[in-house]
């Protein structure tokens, strides 16, 4: 196929309609099914880590480590295709940066010389996790 083929195959793609997307915001992993969180957590293999697996993240809020007790409030980020998850990203809103991994100690520092609140902000994160990996999961039937 030509280069020209190809390219007006794409542009046919995205000219048909497409499902609306609904963003929701969740105050606990257990508010998604683990099998469609462990789904898209899968599609991504390359940066695939078990900390992103559900079963692991609510260990985490389940014993009150990420919790909002204990500076872990989860805001977990999903998209929806309807009835189906397609995209999502563990994230917490944190009152601080300890035990985050993020060395974000400056930002809080000038934030507060130029008069600008910093906390409480939304980190992409698995908590007390520094291990590298994707954070961002989307399903393998959707554009990354």
């Amino acid at each position: 196929m030509t280069a020209a083929g190809v390219a007006s195959g794409v542009v046919r793609r995205y000219l048909q309609p497409v499902a609306e997307l609904k963003l929701r915001v969740l105050d606990a992993i257990s508010e998604v099914p683990e099998t469609g969180w462990d789904a898209i957590a899968q599609a991504g293999a390359e940066g695939a880590t078990p900390f992103v697996r559900h079963a692991f993240l609510s260990a985490l809020e389940e014993s009150g480590c990420a919790s909002a007790r204990a500076g872990w409030r989860p805001r977990h980020l999903t998209l929806w295709r309807g009835a189906r998850l397609v995209a999502a990203a563990p994230a917490y809103a944190r009152g601080g940066s300890d035990g985050d991994f993020s060395r974000d100690w400056e930002w809080p520092a000038a934030a507060d010389r130029a008069g600008i609140q910093y906390y409480p902000k939304l980190v992409v994160a698995v908590p007390f996790t520094p291990v590298t990996g994707g954070r961002l999961l989307v399903a393998s039937c959707e554009d990354r």
